[in-house]
């Protein structure tokens, strides 16, 4: 479709227009809005912080494990998850007295215990007196 160059001409202006029209009421708003959150953005490390915080996380990784060493509770080192030196001694102090009452809980408990008589020590050692002064004690107390 041919158009005369006045048509021609009246297309271009309303292009340029609708163009104009589109910059200033959503491309400006945008580009400034953009630009007032870029003071947000974090900025990119370089390679030597990069390098520092990988280095300061594998010292703190080797201090828990000589924590726990030291505790001797090295064992447990991948199921502890802490992120700064005063949560890793509270952790080990928790830790720590679990593992106490685990002992306590865990000790032998004789069942079934009868208490050792004195005529019982006498016939273990084979003592006839001793066997009949502890019936005889028996008797009269």
């Amino acid at each position: 479709m041919e158009f005369t160059p006045e048509q021609q001409a009246h297309i271009d202006q309303m292009l340029a227009d609708t163009k104009t029209t589109w910059e200033t009421e959503v491309l400006t708003p945008l580009t400034t809005e953009r630009d007032g959150l870029l003071q947000f953005k974090p900025v990119d490390k370089s390679d030597a912080e990069k390098a520092l915080e990988q280095r300061e996380a594998d010292l703190f990784k080797k201090e828990v494990g000589l924590e726990l060493k030291a505790n001797k509770m090295d064992d447990f080192a991948e199921f502890l998850n802490v992120s700064n030196a005063d949560e890793l001694k509270v952790k080990v102090t928790q830790l720590n007295k679990i593992l106490e009452a685990r002992k306590i809980n865990n000790a032998y408990v004789p069942e079934d215990h009868k208490q050792t008589t004195a005529y019982d020590q006498a016939a273990a050692k084979n003592d006839v007196n001793g066997m009949i002064g502890a019936k005889l004690a028996k008797l009269f107390n």
